[in-house]
């Protein structure tokens, strides 16, 4: 319950973020081989890191209210794009959604999880990455300096191998996720074929710099970006531990959602 009502408090005060968000076609890096192991100076990652809110990865609409915002979908992935009903954007609703995440309790998956409004950090050591959060509790390990596997099996957080770049940049290549998650609050689908490119870029003190590459041949016509701005949290780690129920979320719609949603009846 408390899950639902912290991201609708947090989706209110989205626009109010200094978050900034690029959506463009590029060819993905993911060709360029890591370093060989230990050759690249690890990045200063440390510390607690706020994912902030938001519903979309379009820049210039950050709430999601243009479905066909230029995202290059394929037919059938526009389709199902707008046969959802979301709790974000210009279908919004909590009534009656298709979102797995409300009614299933299903993972976020990867890139959403940096939609929800909670924290999280890096724990780095020589041969693993882990990237944990409040929200789950959810940990992704990745695998530093290593090839992918050569069939990983689909999971909802994939297979993330990694290295460093320049001394800053902690970059995060994933495959092998399920088709069962969405990319953003909006809905936007994508096949077993995605696959990202993440970078993490500690820009000063207090702020993590976050770009993706999408590649689904899947379900997008070409590649394409979004980039998102992290804040430093100013509260304890751990401190708000999030665990989804069905029951909590069935609770928390009959307690909120549905008075909400619903028109009162005027009074005779």
């Amino acid at each position: 319950m408390r899950q639902k009502m912290v991201v609708l408090a947090c989706f209110s005060v989205a626009a109010l973020l200094a978050i900034a968000f690029t959506v463009s076609a590029q060819t993905p890096s993911s060709s360029a081989a890591p370093p060989a192991q230990g050759t690249a100076k690890a990045a200063d990652l440390s510390g607690d890191w706020d994912a902030g809110a938001g519903a979309s990865w379009n820049p210039k609409d950050r709430g999601g209210k243009i479905l066909e915002d230029g995202t290059p979908y394929q037919p059938w992935a526009l389709a199902k794009l707008k046969s959802e009903r979301p709790g974000f954007g210009v279908n919004a609703t909590f009534e009656n959604t298709t979102d797995p995440n409300i009614n299933y309790c299903d993972p976020f998956g990867l890139p959403r999880i940096y939609f929800n409004p909670s924290k999280f950090r890096f724990v780095q050591t020589p041969n693993v990455v882990y990237i944990i959060f409040e929200y789950g509790p959810t940990w992704i390990p990745v695998w530093m300096n290593r090839k992918h596997s050569d069939d990983p099996d689909p999971t909802w957080y994939g297979e993330s191998i990694g290295w460093y770049e320049n001394g800053d940049t902690l970059v995060v290549d994933s495959i092998g996720f399920n088709d069962k998650t969405w990319l953003d609050m909006v809905g936007r689908p994508h096949t077993e074929q995605l696959h990202l490119i993440q970078r993490y870029k500690r820009v000063d003190k207090d702020h993590l710099e976050y770009d993706v590459t999408f590649d689904d041949p899947g379900a997008y016509t070409k590649t394409w970006t979004g980039q998102k701005i992290f804040n430093a949290s100013k509260t304890e780690f751990g401190r708000y531990m999030w665990v989804c129920t069905v029951s909590a979320n069935k609770q928390f719609d009959d307690a909120v959602s549905k008075k909400t949603v619903t028109p009162s009846t005027p009074a005779k």
